[in-house]
């Protein structure tokens, strides 16, 4: 099974992160009350900045200035494939899900005035999200297991709240009803919990993500 990933956008208390992806226009300014400006689209009553739609400026040196160096892990090839003998499965346990926060855009949060303003930098946090598609597809492949080798096709998306420790917050999970099969959606949510990115000085932010399966 192949996979289309869209990395949808990261906001702090400044969007500084950019990526040409391509082929998709942004949201209307009217949207989120007009705040979102050229490069944005208004996502769960929030600005972010859309990677669909926004490119590095054409003199950008991917080896000038101080850009992150983490080292990325090979793109996946083959998702939502068992990779066990069904005879060897134990049974089936669920997943626990429930310690998980669900994310709420409209939570108030407390700023701290002697919070710094970075950001994780889009190379540190592409790689690890790299991270976490390998245990998403460690969810997905379980499921199909469970499911006669079969993971269903579409599109499940995250959005979560990125803390300065690099701890997330929150998660929300959308999927279609088909994926709702052997903790495949509670699984997803908890490995998005569980990572663990690099801690930065600065407010939090929020990421979309999202996995297409076809």
């Amino acid at each position: 099974m192949l996979a289309a990933l869209f990395f949808a956008g990261a906001l702090g208390l400044s969007l500084t992160t950019t990526a040409c992806r391509g082929g998709k226009e942004t949201n209307k300014p009217g949207e989120c009350g007009g705040r979102c400006g050229d490069g944005t689209k208004c996502q769960d009553g929030q600005c972010v900045v859309d990677y669909l739609a926004v490119c590095r400026p054409d003199d950008y040196d991917p080896d000038g200035g101080d850009e992150d160096n983490t080292q990325m892990r090979p793109p996946i090839d083959t998702w939502g494939q068992c990779q066990e003998d069904a005879s060897d499965l134990p049974p089936f346990k669920p997943v626990d899900d429930s310690h998980v926060p669900q994310y709420d855009p409209n939570k108030a949060r407390t700023l701290s005035m002697d919070i710094g303003d970075e950001q994780l930098a889009e190379d540190t946090i592409n790689a690890h999200m790299r991270d976490v598609e390998y245990a998403l597809n460690e969810c997905f492949s379980r499921a199909a297991c469970y499911n006669n080798g079969v993971f269903p096709s579409g599109t499940i998306e995250f959005v979560f709240r990125l803390e300065g420790s690099g701890q997330v917050e929150s998660v929300k999970v959308t999927a279609p009803e088909e994926f709702n099969i052997f903790s495949a959606i509670q699984c997803a949510r908890k490995a998005v919990y569980d990572h663990k990115f690099p801690s930065y000085d600065g407010p939090g932010m929020t990421i979309s993500y999202a996995v297409e399966l076809m």
